[in-house]
């Protein structure tokens, strides 16, 4: 079909896939509302995942689930008539602890249901095949990370995403828009020896002045890093009693870079911080570093597409989120195996912090939504385009196969 599809062919299923969204507004509204209303932690959205497996189900899509191994995670799958390229819309709905939906993956989570109703309408008529993954724990386990590696992303020529950008709305075209900071999590856990504070302390060995070490060192570390990296942590145990020499402290810490490269010299210097402070105070050390999440490495080639999409659906891009962004995600792992990319949507006319009850609230609203459905659209017009579209695909992959050698600096 693809060789001979005609601008006016386009045009009609480009129509198709508006009037399909747009004619299931309510019920994509209702998914989405369903799960901010019931925020689950990741690896914990069973509701949220069997809701949008079901659903995907109903509207014809060959569901798997579980998937990759993960028990929250699902694929679901439309082929059109012929052999073409494989579109992935990648959907989260994992929330926050403590805040629920801060992050709007409700919305991003709909809008895999959007698109698999938008493309559902006109797949049978196209050449390729069009699948919803359902990505659990972006907010920590690393998901898409864990399905990467289980090899989901192999047949995939383009994945697409949403995410809310508070007030600012648009896709990335130029470098540096749409990179992020890669992000490495690592737990350090202190072992001293408990002894009586008052009576005794001579005979503890305190764990807690271990971690406060490992805080001011990491302080110090900090006059001497590139401008946009990040190094930010908690203390997540401090000991049980202010009269005995605590004999176990912990503390979990995120470095970020802008660069794999770079991300794994910081983390060997604050290892390196970590050790010493484990020497200074005589406690043993044990260190614990979870899935690293790589920089976003976006197709500009999909972004353009994806950001006139987003003009002709009636979304205001005149402000639109420059530079990169100082976040992390681990769909930048994604982006390291095939052409990727995010479009970003306001859900508020003012600027709101991420990760807040702000978003959680803006995430629900009826601008929210209306702009929600309007960047689902969007993505899903996308989607079309690559689906009828060889030369994009093509160069999209020849892109990313130059990526570095185009972009970084």
């Amino acid at each position: 079909m693809m060789a001979t599809t005609t601008t006016r062919d386009i045009t009609a299923l480009r129509e198709r896939v508006k009037a399909a969204i747009a004619a299931e507004r309510e019920h994509i509204i209702e998914v989405s509302e369903t799960i901010r209303q019931n925020p689950e932690l990741g690896f914990e959205e069973f509701m949220a995942s069997t809701l949008l497996a079901d659903h995907l189900r109903e509207a014809g899509y060959e569901v798997e689930k579980p998937y990759g191994g993960l028990e929250t995670a699902f694929r679901a799958t439309r082929k059109g008539s012929g052999a073409g390229p494989t579109v992935a819309v990648l959907a989260e709905y994992d929330a926050l602890k403590g805040i629920g939906h801060g992050c709007g993956h409700n919305l991003i989570a709909g809008s895999g249901l959007a698109a698999a109703i938008g493309i559902g309408a006109v797949i049978d008529e196209l050449d390729g095949t069009f699948v919803i993954i359902g990505t659990p724990a972006e907010e920590g386990g690393g998901g898409k990370i864990i399905l990467n590696e289980q090899g989901a992303f192999k047949d995939v020529d383009a994945a697409l995403m949403i995410h809310h950008a508070g007030n600012q709305t648009g896709a990335p075209v130029t470098w540096p828009d749409g990179t992020c900071l890669a992000v490495a999590d690592i737990d350090f856990e202190f072992f001293g020896k408990p002894a009586h504070a008052a009576a005794d302390p001579y005979n503890g060995v305190n764990a807690l002045n271990a971690v406060i070490k490992l805080f001011t060192g990491i302080d110090a570390l900090r006059q001497h890093i590139h401008m946009d990296a990040r190094i930010h942590g908690i203390i997540t145990h401090g000991g049980d009693a202010a009269n005995v020499v605590p004999k176990y402290a912990s503390a979990t810490f995120f470095v970020r870079a802008a660069s794999r490269a770079y991300l794994d010299e910081l983390v060997a210097k604050v290892s390196d911080v970590a050790r010493g402070a484990a020497l200074m105070t005589g406690c043993e050390l044990k260190m614990t570093q979870g899935p690293t999440c790589f920089d976003m490495r976006p197709s500009y080639i999909l972004g353009a597409a994806y950001l006139e999409n987003m003009r002709d659906v009636g979304l205001d891009i005149s402000n639109r989120r420059e530079g990169r962004g100082m976040h992390s995600t681990d769909f930048g792992n994604v982006s390291y195996v095939v052409p990727a990319v995010t479009g970003s949507f306001a859900i508020s006319h003012d600027p709101i912090p991420g990760h807040s009850q702000q978003v959680v609230d803006a995430s629900g609203s009826e601008y929210g939504y209306d702009q929600f459905i309007k960047v689902s659209t969007a993505m899903a017009l996308t989607a079309l385009d690559i689906l009828t579209s060889p030369e994009m695909v093509d160069a999209a992959w020849k892109e990313h196969a130059a990526w570095s050698e185009r972009y970084e600096r």
